[in-house]
């Protein structure tokens, strides 16, 4: 079959579109006939594995409500003993690769990839670059010999396997070479990214949110782009730094990324895309676009359109059901109750669900919870025409935290959108339910750049709040007291933690602190650092 690249190379677009895109013309009917048919191959392919038969019995269902009627809910445990152990005697097929998630319970999650679980990958990433680049329905901007910076975590992480499998499938520059990519730091492969980029010019960017910020930031504050070049005297970068400088002058304003490099398409993840939105579009000059996914899913699960709100689920990347929030709420207080599921076409509105996935292609989780949330919010777009429902990232169970049993559930995406809305300048922060007195409450550690007092920060972060959940303002009413306390973390707290981490041999992922419900152990070495930052401001003096 021909390649996407050749066939855009023959002016055959349309097609290419209709592939990769096509989905986004279904009705919801046609989507679940999708599912379904794929769930039903899955089960008998399954059902010839000694996981699947351990899992289902050597019966596969065959119905979907058969289905989830017989298979209960699972978690990663259910597959640790094999998977941890990369047992692939256990498997439907011999992986060609095995990735890892970043780990957040303290270890990692192995994930088994066959060859057409690998080549799905590659497609997801794919649909997801070219409505990336697309500003209306059935264009197709991206072209072969793209230049895309890829400075996201390499493999084993699917992220790193996400670029191999789309550098098999489509034929795009990477900047750096994906084996110069294998071969770098994180750190590196930012710096390198963009220093290439210089002379090759850049197409398309993916990466995470608060990356692209940082680096938006740099130029704002007046790098201009120096740092990145200085030992760069090629005439191409020379003619890019001296014609984004004529435009920034024409501007009134700092050099900023987007007088560089005019990208025509920017992947951003994190859950804080949405809250950086406008100084990614500021700084880059570009939407930003979102996609969702997962490494147990092996797929780019669900993109954005070429406009609009909300991201769409792709019919074939897994089976999908949706555990209510009631549902959930109710196993949180009683981990012996077993959640009722929900199916795409039974979604409500402004409704948040975790999402219970099946993998199709041969994977190996069946009913899997991934502990991830999501609010719907459309059941179809009729501006875009798509009849589809449509989803926001709403962050993860775990890492909510629910105040007095009524305030609501608060989640990482709105403490971040308070902290923004409070226009507090900072590095990074971390919250968690602690004792304040007599009453629970938040305890905020925050490092600031702008020299504000706790009280300040505090009073802020607290009426930003109150206007974003409406339940955190009757706990104040109720109580008649702030349920927030801020500790302001030294300059470099954060720095100092992460090369201590580093320095311990600890993976990529697990750098940073969470930002939600870190440990006291965690706390503890925060405070320490802070407390590092304060001896080594003395010794300076």
């Amino acid at each position: 079959m021909t390649n996407p690249s050749e066939m855009l190379r023959q002016g055959r677009g349309e097609e290419v579109w209709r592939k990769y895109c096509g989905f986004l013309d279904l009705g919801l009917d046609n989507f679940m006939g999708i599912q379904e048919r794929l769930l039903m191959e899955q089960l008998q392919l399954v059902a010839g594995s000694e996981l699947g038969r351990i899992l289902m019995g050597s019966d596969p269902p065959q119905s979907v409500a058969e289905f989830r009627r017989r298979v209960r809910l699972t978690t990663y445990e259910d597959y640790a003993a094999y998977l941890d152990a990369q047992r692939e005697d256990v498997l439907v097929e011999k992986p060609v690769a095995w990735a890892h998630t970043s780990g957040r319970s303290g270890r990692f999650k192995w994930v088994p990839y066959s060859r057409r679980t690998f080549t799905k990958i590659g497609e997801g990433i794919l649909t997801a670059v070219i409505l990336a680049t697309a500003r209306e329905r059935g264009e197709v901007r991206l072209a072969p010999d793209d230049v895309l910076v890829w400075n996201v975590a390499a493999r084993p992480y699917i992220s790193g396997y996400a670029a191999l499998s789309l550098a098999e499938l489509f034929q795009l520059r990477y900047v750096p070479r994906v084996e110069e990519m294998e071969q770098m730091s994180f750190q590196e492969r930012i710096e390198a990214g963009f220093q290439q980029g210089l002379r090759t010019g850049i197409d398309v960017i993916g990466s995470i949110s608060s990356v692209l910020v940082k680096v938006g930031e740099r130029f704002a504050e007046g790098a201009n782009g120096r740092g990145l070049s200085r030992s760069m005297l090629h005439p191409a970068v020379l003619y890019r730094l001296g014609r984004g400088w004529v435009r920034s002058r024409l501007a009134g304003r700092p050099m900023l990324p987007k007088d560089l490099w005019q990208v025509k398409g920017l992947i951003a993840g994190g859950t804080d895309t949405a809250i950086y939105r406008q100084q990614l579009i500021d700084y880059w000059g570009v939407e930003p676009f979102e996609a969702y996914g997962c490494t147990e899913a092996a797929a780019a699960m669900a993109v954005q359109a070429w406009s609009g709100e909300g991201m769409y689920f792709l019919p074939d990347a897994c089976f999908l059901e949706f555990v209510p929030e009631e549902e959930w709420s109710r196993w949180r207080n009683d981990p012996d109750h077993i959640p009722q599921t929900v199916l795409l076409d039974e979604v409500k509105m402004g409704e948040r669900y975790e999402i219970v996935i099946t993998n199709f292609h041969g994977g190996p989780f069946l009913r899997y919870r991934l502990h991830d949330l999501v609010r719907f919010v459309s059941v179809r777009d009729d501006l875009l025409g798509i009849d589809l429902p449509s989803m926001v990232f709403a962050g993860r169970d775990a890492d909510l935290i629910d105040l007095a049993g009524f305030s609501g559930l608060i989640d990482e995406k709105l403490v971040w959108q308070a902290i923004v809305n409070a226009q507090i300048p900072h590095v990074d922060w971390a919250i968690r339910k602690e004792l304040l007195g007599l009453h629970a409450g938040l305890h905020l550690y925050i490092e600031v750049t702008n020299g504000a007092s706790p009280g300040q920060v505090a009073q802020s972060v607290h009426q930003e709040l109150q206007v974003l959940n409406p339940f955190y303002g009757d706990l104040v009413k109720f109580l008649g007291v702030r349920p927030l306390q801020v500790t302001l973390l030294r300059p470099g707290t954060f720095t100092h933690y992460m090369n201590e981490r580093q320095a311990a041999g600890a993976d990529l992922a697990h750098l940073k602190p969470p930002h939600m419900n870190a440990p006291e152990a965690v706390i503890a070495n925060l405070l320490r650092s802070s407390e590092a930052m304060v001896h080594q401001d003395n010794g300076r003096g």
